[in-house]
């Protein structure tokens, strides 16, 4: 049973991904760590833009969480982002990121077990804490006075196709839908959040802030390539994190040019403050004529030496037969018009 029960863990919760996919899971959750983008997606997407949370006020929290249940038994989950909240209202809370790139089907299975790994450490904490001033609660576990801080996990969906199910535990139930009104009877519902990022209207892509503009934008224009240049070569906002963000670009589009950009700007000594997308852009294609040059000139010496090689080849054959035909150093080295020097090296 416990093997069954690590098994069932392992889908649900994978403690790492292999591959390319993790290379993108992790890549794409680089950007998002940053406090500033962190508080922007959520202003945005949940207070309409409203500076509701704020950057110093958050904390990061570990993504691979280790706790010990109510029966003492171990368990790890990892999930992508998850920062403590040090005021929000008046509150302190958590709040995690869930990055999918397509519909996963046990979602709010996942998303309750992330939070229930939040709730149980803190009840963990202060059982903890009331053993070692003496105050257990026994039965209770917790006093009436001790609350838990709300945690809660939101999906950013970067797909195209419109994620409609599964958004709450019934639906990952198999449940007939003319018994559905029985089990809302029996059952406490979960629901997740599920942010669209993909195509979001001009109107809401305005509101954001910090680097997290630039994807809105190309998610909103990735189906026309000629546009998104255009977006992106128009966009003269301060990039604050560079390398995480053309990291992002790159992971959501497959597009290597993203990569060219990022090697570039690495590579640069122009690097300046207050660098945009128009600025990388420029950068990216002065890099790509330097590159140009130095491959013309290494193909250039290139051919140069292989026409070398050839023709070298060709006045040996030539003085080996006139050598062959009794003719002297000094003839050879007229009729070849070379030096008597050559000929000598040859024929030694």
């Amino acid at each position: 049973m416990a093997g069954m029960r690590g098994v069932v863990r392992k889908i649900l919760f994978p403690a790492g991904k292999g591959g390319k996919w993790m290379e993108k899971d992790i890549t794409t959750k680089n950007l998002l760590e940053n406090n500033d983008v962190f508080a922007d997606i959520a202003n945005v997407n949940l207070f309409g833009g409203d500076l509701v949370i704020k950057q110093e006020d958050l904390e990061e929290m570990p993504a691979d969480a280790s706790y010990k249940d109510l029966e003492g038994r171990r368990h790890k989950l990892s999930r992508d982002i998850l920062k403590k909240v040090n005021r929000l209202g008046g509150c302190i809370a958590f709040i995690g990121y869930e990055n999918q790139t397509g519909i996963n089907n046990v979602m709010p299975v996942r998303n309750m077990g992330y939070n229930y790994t939040v709730y149980a450490k803190q009840i963990q904490h202060l059982v903890a804490e009331n053993r070692k001033n003496k105050k257990s609660a026994y039965a209770k576990v917790l006093h009436d006075h001790q609350k838990l801080m709300p945690v809660a996990t939101f999906v950013l969906y970067y797909g195209k196709k419109r994620w409609r199910k599964p958004l709450t535990l019934m639906d990952v139930l198999d449940i007939p839908e003319e018994d559905r009104g029985i089990w809302e009877k029996l059952l406490s519902d979960y629901r997740i959040k599920v942010i669209h990022m993909a195509d979001q209207p001009e109107e809401v892509r305005k509101m954001y802030r910090s680097d997290y503009r630039v994807i809105a934008d190309y998610l909103a224009y990735r189906k026309n390539k000629k546009k998104l240049y255009a977006s992106l070569r128009e966009d003269r906002r301060e990039i604050i994190h560079v390398e995480q963000l053309l990291d992002m670009l790159s992971a959501l589009s497959g597009d290597g040019r993203f990569d060219e950009i990022r090697e570039s700007y690495v590579n640069s000594e122009d690097k300046e403050e207050g660098m945009n997308m128009c600025t990388l852009l420029d950068m990216c294609e002065k890099e790509g004529k330097k590159k140009g040059v130095k491959e013309g000139m290494k193909k250039g010496v290139k051919k140069g030496m292989k026409r070398g090689v050839k023709k070298g080849i060709t006045l040996t054959k030539k003085v080996l037969q006139m050598d062959a035909q009794g003719r002297s150093m000094e003839e050879i080295a007229g009729e070849l018009n070379v030096k008597g020097t050559v000929v000598k090296r040859i024929l030694s």
